[in-house]
């Protein structure tokens, strides 16, 4: 039985099931685009909490956990609106590396380049820093960012391409700036 139709059956199994698969995955993607581990845990049980409320909206033309993030997003979104504010801010949590246990000065090295690479993407206009974190943090194709943020392939390509360009911009002159002073 698929997920959303055990929801469907039986809210409270259907709710126990969808924080069990997609729980931890949704907070992961939460604190990439938030300021904190609690603002993260609450955009995510607003959207576990929407989803249940819901399920019935879900028409099964997009993967499942598509239609979570995007219920995430509009959260944020709304959110946003509330503060004024016109940016996300990226989360402190990194993924964890490949080698659990890599040596000090490689692991200092790499703990320096991704605060390196956070604070770049920071710096990405809101539009950009959502393509930017579904594609390479969130693994999901072009097409299906386009369906989710509901623009056209063209738009996400392009948000990618510009992001990209600031991207190496931004970090040619950090990196630049770091080896000049070792």
């Amino acid at each position: 039985m698929e997920i959303w139709e055990e929801i469907a059956d039986d809210a409270l199994a259907g709710a126990e099931r969808l924080v069990a698969e997609y729980g931890d995955r949704l907070f992961t993607a939460a604190c990439r685009i938030v300021d904190s581990n609690s603002t993260a845990e609450d955009l995510v049980f607003r959207t576990l909490e929407q989803a249940i409320a819901h399920i019935g909206q879900y028409d099964g033309r997009s993967q499942f956990f598509s239609w979570l993030y995007s219920i995430m997003l509009n959260f944020r979104r709304m959110d946003l609106r509330r503060r004024g504010a016109n940016a996300l801010v990226f989360g402190e949590e990194l993924p964890e590396t490949e080698d659990p246990a890599p040596d000090p000065a490689e692991a200092l090295a790499l703990q320096s380049d991704a605060a390196a690479i956070r604070a770049a993407v920071a710096q990405l206009a809101e539009p950009m820093r959502v393509v930017v974190v579904l594609h390479y943090f969130e693994d999901f194709d072009l097409l299906d960012i386009a369906q989710l943020l509901g623009i056209p392939l063209g738009t996400v390509k392009f948000r990618l391409h510009s992001a990209r360009r600031k991207l190496a911009r931004i970090l040619t002159q950090t990196f630049s700036v770091k080896t000049s002073s070792n």
